[in-house]
């Protein structure tokens, strides 16, 4: 047997095509067919006549954004690492070396074509066969903002540091008329009588630390006095923070807010715990699991959530056809929401709160006589209580948005007390505009139910996907423009895996 020679330092005559060294089926170039789709001439000729070192081409830039978020979201430095190192990522990036704060640099200032790119990748994914617009669902789930509960302010204190950073810029002000333009001729300045910045800063630490409550400065106050004091530039900049902070506040209707993410919003999560949260919604096609709409809002609560997510869909696959079925929880069942699924011809199923007690297997036993227990008939549009008495409609009210039932034979039924209690006859009361309470009677319907219950073998593995595979516990950025480009790229890199999979299951 011959031994070979070791051939680390070996010179390499010709060049190497890449490509030769990638697997054909290698996820690398299903990237490259999604930006190869979109178009980069606006984007191109707002750097290519530009002063100053040649930028990047955006088109290669996403190609390793695109890439890092298929293989799980990676850091800026770790692109620039595996760009260097990563035969895949040398290829995407044509054998440059972009550093990690050109990468962060991107996702910042071209969050559209990260935008683009996650349409791109549902148009692939109905070229495959793997988009059906039959049914879509859609839900909500709260993630961990990158907002410090310990790092928070309020009212008080922002009224307390508004004033104190309002004083000091006056007496600045002052300081200057009194030292005049640096001539000559002003007064020196170890003659006026007046205390630094530094000196105020101090002295309301010392105070603080004496007084009790909403009168003393909170770790979070003392670190905005701290970058105050470096010089007049840094005043100013704290005090539009400030401003910045009050106006969240209000917006937010909470008593406390975020101070190094101050769009985020106190939010209950399923372990019900209070955190700082984003609340991210997302709608998916039932056939293969593709998302088409994805994205995160600062609201506590899912009600207004449903009609935004239904035009994002829209804007990313077009109009949706009649009677596409939508289905969503009880959290988005309001007056709103169901108007606009029936002005839109939309089939929605949108679950009713006995629905979800149901389903949740939340037994009425211990109140056998609760609304839920009561059985609503469509055809004649009564309720049948427990006992098997029939409640007539007896009247609408509130402009038909409150209904009630109810039945004369209440005052000859053995269990009118524990049902009706201290008064004459038991009333069901049905809330809501005509639509909402539409939607109600469809899913007391078990076809309806049926088809409802597609809601959460669709939406709730990708859920799990995201957290469990692609680690989405808490957001790595702040400010809900960044974090909404942050959730783009979850988005996208979930569908590249399906149309991946899809694209390898059989070869």
């Amino acid at each position: 047997m011959v031994l070979k020679d070791d051939p680390i330092d070996q010179q390499l005559l010709v060049p190497i095509d890449l490509k030769n060294l990638i697997p054909d089926n290698h996820p690398c170039y299903l990237i490259q067919n999604i930006v190869e789709r979109i178009d980069f001439t606006d984007i191109d000729d707002k750097y290519r006549f530009t002063a100053g070192a040649h930028a990047y081409s955006r088109k290669m830039l996403l190609r390793l954004v695109l890439m890092s978020s298929f293989d799980g979201g990676l850091s800026g430095r770790e692109v620039e690492r595996r760009s260097r190192t990563d035969i895949a990522y040398m290829y995407l990036a044509g054998m440059q070396n972009p550093d990690f704060r050109t990468i962060n640099r991107f996702k910042v200032e071209e969050s559209e074509l990260i935008d683009e790119a996650f349409k791109k990748s549902i148009l692939v994914a109905k070229e495959q066969g793997l988009v059906k617009i039959n049914h879509i669902a859609i839900d909500g789930t709260k993630i961990k903002a990158k907002a410090s509960i310990n790092n928070i302010t309020d009212e008080k204190q922002l009224e307390m540091l508004k004033k104190i950073l309002k004083d000091s810029i006056e007496l600045d002000e002052e300081e200057d008329r009194l030292l005049g333009d640096e001539s000559g001729n002003e007064i020196p300045k170890n003659l006026i009588n007046k205390e630094s910045f530094d000196e105020i800063y101090d002295k309301l630490i010392d105070d603080s630390s004496k007084s009790k409550n909403d009168s003393k400065f909170k770790l979070s106050s003392k670190k905005l006095l701290k970058k105050a004091i470096k010089d007049k530039k840094s005043h100013e900049k704290v005090l539009n923070k400030i401003n910045y902070l009050e106006d969240e506040l209000k917006k937010s209707n909470q008593k406390t807010i975020s101070v190094n993410d101050p769009e985020t919003r106190w939010m209950l999560n399923k372990k019900s715990q209070w955190e700082f949260d984003y609340n991210l919604q997302i709608g998916v096609d039932d056939f293969k699991g593709i998302m088409l709409s994805i994205g995160i809002s600062n609201n506590p609560t899912d009600f207004n959530e449903l009609i935004p997510q239904i035009i994002q869909i829209e804007e990313n696959i077009g109009e949706l056809p009649e009677n596409t079925q939508i289905s969503a929880d009880n959290g988005y069942s309001t007056d709103e929401n169901m108007e606009y699924l029936e002005e839109h011809q939309l089939d929605g199923y949108i679950s009713s709160r006995k629905l979800s007690r149901k389903l949740k297997n939340i037994n009425n036993i211990e109140k056998p006589y609760s609304k839920d227990n009561f059985t609503f008939n469509v055809e004649k549009n009564t309720y049948i209580c427990p006992e098997g008495q029939i409640l007539d409609k007896k009247g609408q009210y509130e402009n038909g948005k409150k209904t009630v039932y109810w039945t004369n034979n209440c005052k000859y039924c053995l269990k009118k007390e524990k049902c009706a209690g201290k008064y004459r006859y038991r009333t069901i009361t049905d809330y809501g505009n005509p639509s909402k309470i539409r939607m109600q009677r469809k899913m007391e319907e078990k076809w309806a139910q049926k088809i409802y219950k597609k809601r959460s073998k669709t939406v709730e593995w990708p859920f799990g996907n995201m957290k469990r595979n692609l680690k989405l516990t808490e957001f790595n950025t702040t400010g809900i423009k960044r974090t909404q480009t942050e959730t783009k790229l979850i988005g996208i890199s979930h569908n590249l895996k399906r149309i991946y999979k899809e694209i390898n299951k059989n070869n």
